[in-house]
């Protein structure tokens, strides 16, 4: 099979599986033409089809395995005449040698001319794997870091429309940049995506640059830089968000669109100066598929129930409060997607758009411009819109705004940061809202957390101690209590970290008529949560005893997250 007729197999079964449309395939085949690059490296280079879906391609075309980073070896075995370099730049990774063959990891398999050179030159049968070409070129930059060299990654800053070959052809460009600034940013971006962390932190301190991510929750010190990477590094972030890089004194806000492995993500940036430079925080949105169904994002069985209940509605306001970084955003777009149809018009407002759903109208407040939320929200009310999402209240005008859309027969769902389902009526009493106006239109006040899930693979069970039974058992009959529990290890599979994702806790506490002169006659919370207890609801600490009983997670980590309740 010649290396023309492979790689027009290979774009034909991407054109099969629907992985490819014909008006993709014409992008990919100009810029293919004019940067030289093959065309299965083109696909995933500009962010048209994933890795997997590639691997899986190769995979079944050629009758190849499919490797991944962890079967690795630690050092890639010598071979005479092989330049380390030039695998590197092909992206090949021999895995096994023996007197009669070599066993090769490929980004792209369908390269005969890369495999017929090494038989040559190594005088053995080369054996094809198919490899992601993030697990090749983590596997080729801890090389060289261990060798203190510095590394390279790929592709670069903004994702443009679908006509466009000369952004397609810059974004290649990019690729083989030369630049070590922009090679290690990109590379940071993109270790971050693979890892499946929320945020990037490069913090400057008195001796380097630190580079931490955020993962399931925790920050994860990644590397230490260089000092003088400080100063470039916060240039090109601030130039790829369109930021002022002349302005180092005050704080910065922007965006920037980054094609990630056949995937695109939004990343926020947010700049502001320290004593040993600018600090800034990447925030990645979007990089994964987001289950948008209630009955799938994992809410406790008594809190779906009330939440569904109470979305029937024609008015009132839904809250869901909760720290930064808790999937309330989440569990709110799960909240419309339920009700979206095409009898409703829907609004939101947010800060930023996380997700988009069809059929939805969604605005992104500017504040820069005067777009506030109160300001967005005036002209909405005025759309005649029968569902409205509130991204945050964040202050009293908002909370007013929101109260009298509901009193005016809109159903209002938004947000609100507190640590209770019941510390939202406190909360909005102290912004001023008039207690009979919130008793007569909050409809739901929930609370939400997320907790790591233990990794499936490698979780230990054990029995729990006289302490930890005691501690659960505030949350369920002693006859209910578990003979085992299960604690973190650390696998492959999970990266030696133990947990794998996280799932949401969640309490709904639903207002009705006692409720409502509970808050008519407020005195402080903790009636209003002793009231739901006594009537049989399940708050956050007794989701996530359920959750521990379940084996979906540790009692340390919902302790880390949730203060323990006797009840």
């Amino acid at each position: 099979m010649t290396p023309a007729s492979t790689e027009h197999q290979v774009i034909a079964a991407l054109l099969q599986s629907g992985f490819l449309t014909p008006e993709s395939l014409e992008r990919v085949q100009t810029a293919a033409k004019q940067s030289g690059v093959s065309m299965a490296s083109v696909v995933t280079r500009l962010g048209l089809v994933t890795e997997q879906e590639m691997a899986s391609v190769f995979s079944s075309l050629l009758g190849i395995k499919i490797v991944r980073r962890h079967e690795f070896p630690s050092q890639a075995p010598h071979i005479a005449y092989l330049n380390p370099q030039y695998l590197k730049s092909k992206k090949v990774l021999p895995l096994s040698v023996d007197e009669a063959t070599i066993e090769l990891a490929m980004a792209d398999p369908a390269d005969d001319s890369v495999a017929a050179g090494i038989e040559f030159l190594s005088r053995k049968r080369v054996v094809r794997r198919v490899a992601y070409e993030s697990d090749l070129e983590d596997f080729f930059h801890q090389q060289a870091l261990a060798a203190n060299e510095f590394a390279h990654s790929l592709l670069s800053v903004d994702l443009g429309s679908t006509k466009v070959v000369e952004e397609d052809l810059d974004r290649l460009a990019d690729h083989a940049s030369d630049a070590p600034v922009i090679r290690l940013v990109n590379r940071l971006i993109m270790t971050a995506s693979d890892r499946h962390a929320s945020d990037i932190h490069l913090e400057p301190t008195g001796n380097g640059l630190s580079v931490r991510y955020r993962v399931d929750g925790l920050l994860q010190e990644m590397e230490m830089l260089s000092v003088r990477w400080v100063e470039p590094v916060a240039s090109r972030v601030k130039l790829m968000a369109r930021l002022d890089i002349a302005e180092k004194r005050l704080p910065q806000d922007g965006r920037i669109q980054f094609p990630v492995r056949g995937r695109n993500i939004d990343l926020r940036v947010a700049t502001f100066p320290t004593l040993h430079g600018e600090s800034i925080v990447l925030r990645l949105l979007g990089q994964e598929t987001v289950q948008l169904e209630l009955e799938r994002i994992g809410l406790s069985t008594q809190g779906l129930s009330t939440l569904k209940t109470v979305l029937k509605q024609p008015h009132g306001i839904v809250l869901i409060t909760g720290p930064t970084g808790s999937g309330k955003t989440t569990t709110l777009y799960a909240a419309l997607n339920a009700i979206r149809n095409p009898e409703l018009k829907i609004v939101t407002v947010e800060d930023p758009i996380e997700y988009t759903l069809p059929g939805v109208s969604q605005l992104q407040v500017k504040p820069d411009i005067g777009l506030s939320y109160p300001a967005a929200l005036r002209s909405i009310l005025r759309n005649d819109p029968d569902v409205i999402m509130i991204g945050e209240i964040r202050d009293r005008e908002t909370a007013d705004i929101a109260i009298r859309a509901a009193l005016t027969g809109h159903l209002v769902l938004s947000t609100l940061h507190t640590n209770t389902a019941a510390g939202a009526v406190t909360r909005l009493l102290d912004l001023g809202i008039e207690g009979y106006l919130l008793a007569s239109t909050l409809e739901l006040t929930a609370a939400q957390r997320l907790v790591r899930q233990l990794c499936p693979q490698c979780k230990l069970g054990r029995h729990p101690s006289p302490q930890e039974l005691e501690l659960m058992a505030g949350a369920m009959s002693e006859d209910a209590l578990p003979d085992t529990i299960f604690e973190p290890k650390g696998c492959p599979h999970c990266e030696q970290r133990g947990f794998i994702g996280r799932i949401p806790l969640f309490e709904a506490i639903a207002i009705g008529e006692d409720e409502r002169a509970m808050i008519r006659d407020w005195g402080d919370e903790n009636k209003l949560e002793n009231a739901f207890l006594k009537s049989g609801g399940m708050d956050l600490w007794g989701h996530g005893v359920s959750k521990v009983v379940s084996g979906e997670t540790s009692l340390a980590e919902v302790l880390r997250v949730v203060e323990c309740r006797r009840h």
